[in-house]
Parts: C-alpha cells; structure tokens; sequence
C-alpha cells in the first residue's frame, strides 16, 4: 500500500516517466487487492445480516402476538358500538326528513328570488345598451394607440438590432475565453481523479484494523449478553425476598432516561461543530485542487522543452486515468457495505450499553418478577 501511495503522489506532482511505468504496472495488483477485499466485506455483512435475523426472531414472534391481541380487542370494540351505530342511523334518517320538511317550506322564497334576478338581468341589459356609445369611443380610442406604438417600434429597431450586434459579440469572446482555460480545467479534472485514488487506497488501508474490532466487538457484546442472562437468572431466584426495592428501582429508571435525554442534547450541540469542521475539510481539499491546477499551468509553460516527451506523457496519463476509475469504482462498490458496517457496530456498542443497564437495574433494584416482564416488553418496543 506504501508503493501505491507514492505512485499516486507522483501522478499528481509531475515526477519522472520512469516512476510512472511503475505505476502502471502495480495498478492491476491494487485491483485485484481491493476486489478481494469487496469479496470479504460481502461475506461478513451476509453472516452479520443472518445473526441479525435469528436475534430479533423472538421479537417478531411478539409483535403476531400483540396484532392478534388488538384484533381481538377490535372485534369486541365493533361489537360493543353496534348499537350506537344504529340508534346513528336512526338520527340520520330523522334529519333527513326533517331537512325535506324545510325544503317544501322554502319553496315560495326560492320562486321569488327567481323573479328578482329576472328584474335585475333587464335592468343589465338596459345600461349595457345605454353605454354603448362609450365602449365604441374607448375602441377607436385603443385603436389609435396601438398605431402610435407600432410606430415607436420601427423608430426604436435600429437600436435594437445594434443590441442584438452587441449580444453576439460579447458571446463569441466568452466562448474564447472558455477555450483559452479548458487546459486548465482539465489539470483540475485529473488532480481530483488522483485524490479519489488516494482516499480509496487509504479505505483501503484501514479495512483489516476494522475488521480485527468488529471481531473484538461481537465477542465481548456475547460475554456482555451471557452474564446479564446469569445475573437476570440469579435476581428471578432472589425475588420473593426483593418486594421492599421497587420504589428504588423506579427513581432509578427515572434519573438513567434524564441521563440518556441529556446525552442526546450534548449530541445535538455538537452537531454545528462538526459541520464547520467538513466546510474546513472542503476548503483545505480545494486549495489543494488550486494548487495542483497551479503546478499543472507552471508544467505547460515549460513546453517547448519537453515536445519529444509528450506523446508517452498521454499515453501513461490515460493509462492512469483508467486506473483511478476502476479504483473509484471499487471505492464506491465498498461504500454501501462500509456504511451498512459502521452502522451494525453502532447498534452492538448501543445494545452492550443497554445490557449493561439491564444487569445494573437487576442488581439494585432486585425487582420482582410483573415488573421485569414489563421491562421485557418495553425494550421490545424500543
């Protein structure tokens, strides 16, 4: 991996020609090495999706459970409100009647509006009529003024035509302008294809130590889970004797979900520094980009010494941009697994704590045996 990263730092730097066919040759090896790597992430994410699914079986089987308990408790509810609805109905149909009683009785006042708007829609029609005279002055009045802005028009299009003139021009040097750069927007394009490289070399790099903690992890969330279940037997035996420390065990419960929500705050007021601390990261890796460009234009100026090397130079340049795309590829390919990775590990570290809280709860508050299928199930909803 030491070799791969001095040739990276080569690719974006300029050097030699020589460390270049270096690096080709040793990037089929760092493909090779980084799908083996896939392949192995593939089968721990499978083997830790299987341990999921057989730990969270017994929690499934509650839920049917608890569905068929709040069907049955549906069932009874609808018989329950059976004669509610009915006695609705009955409502229903009286306010019906009632609303048809209304209805005839409103009949004569619907006919006399009627002939109100009768009345009013003449009276319209007569002031449409008497106006007339007015709306034909207001046409001719708009017909006048059209003409007049047609005539602006053709006085204002010699102007306009110049502005179109002027348009067109200011186009066609923007469009060299662009041309005159596009070298250096290409260097750019290649000093972040060389960046991607070397941040999936270093993923890679740090892949085994990841794995060596994962290991680390699940075996010492097992030791955790065996001894609570030792320490839970051991309170189901003690129980009759406990009943004294419930109240305890309660206040107890209480002050650890204040704890957790304070956490939770502290985290959240965390949050806007490690947002500044990624706009730093960003920054830092553009100025890193600027410089790169920088030595790329420095390198095109010293050209015209270094024509007999150029048609090498494009080909070991495309060589490695082929190079960064498959490492890219694979990085990406890695990614989702990764991600899926970090994330199991989070919720070991989360169940540890929450299993070391069970042993704590049993230890001081030796709580009988109703109060901790209550726990049971509350963890369960969790």
């Amino acid at each position: 991996m030491k070799k791969l990263a001095l040739l990276a730092l080569t690719a974006a730097f300029g050097l030699t020609s020589t460390a270049s066919f270096a690096a080709d040759t040793s990037a089929p090896v760092a493909i090779h090495k980084a799908k083996k790597a896939e392949k192995k992430v593939k089968k721990d994410a499978s083997a830790q999706k299987a341990q999921a699914a057989e730990a969270s079986a017994p929690a499934k089987k509650a839920k049917k459970v608890a569905k068929k308990d709040a069907s049955a408790q549906k069932a009874q509810a609808a018989e329950a409100s059976a004669p509610a609805k009915k006695a609705k109905k009955v409502a229903k149909k009286d306010a019906s009647a009632q609303k048809a009683q209304a209805a005839e009785a409103s009949a004569p006042a619907k006919k006399a509006k009627k002939v109100a708007k009768k009345d009013a829609s003449a009276q319209k029609a007569q002031a449409a009529e008497a106006s007339a005279p007015a709306k034909k002055a207001k046409k001719v009045a708009k017909k006048d003024a059209s003409a007049q802005k047609a005539q602006a028009a053709e006085a204002s299009a010699p102007a306009k035509k110049a502005k179109k003139v002027a348009k067109k021009d200011a186009s066609a040097q923007k469009a060299q302008a662009a041309d005159a750069s596009a070298p250096a927007k290409k260097a750019k394009k290649v000093a972040k294809k060389d960046a991607s490289a070397q941040k999936a070399q270093a993923a890679d790099a740090s892949a085994p130590a990841k794995k060596a903690h994962k290991k680390h992890a699940k075996k010492h969330a097992a030791k955790k889970v065996d001894a609570s279940a030792q320490k839970a037997q051991a309170a189901d035996a003690s129980a009759p004797a406990k009943k004294a420390h419930k109240k305890h065990a309660k206040k107890h419960a209480a002050k650890k979900v204040d704890a957790s929500a304070q956490k939770a705050q502290a985290a959240d007021a965390s949050a806007p520094a490690k947002k500044a601390h990624k706009k730093h990261a960003k920054k830092h890796a553009a100025k890193k980009v600027d410089a790169s460009a920088q030595k790329a234009q420095a390198a095109d100026a010293s050209a015209p010494a270094k024509k007999a090397h150029k048609k090498h130079a494009k080909k070991h340049a495309a060589k490695k941009v082929d190079a960064s795309a498959q490492k890219a590829q694979a990085a990406d390919a890695s990614a989702p697994a990764k991600k899926h990775a970090a994330k199991k590990h989070h919720a070991k570290k989360h169940a540890a704590k929450k299993a070391d809280a069970s042993a704590q709860k049993a230890q001081a508050a030796e709580a009988s045996a109703p109060a901790k299928k209550a726990k049971k199930a509350a963890s369960a909803a969790k």
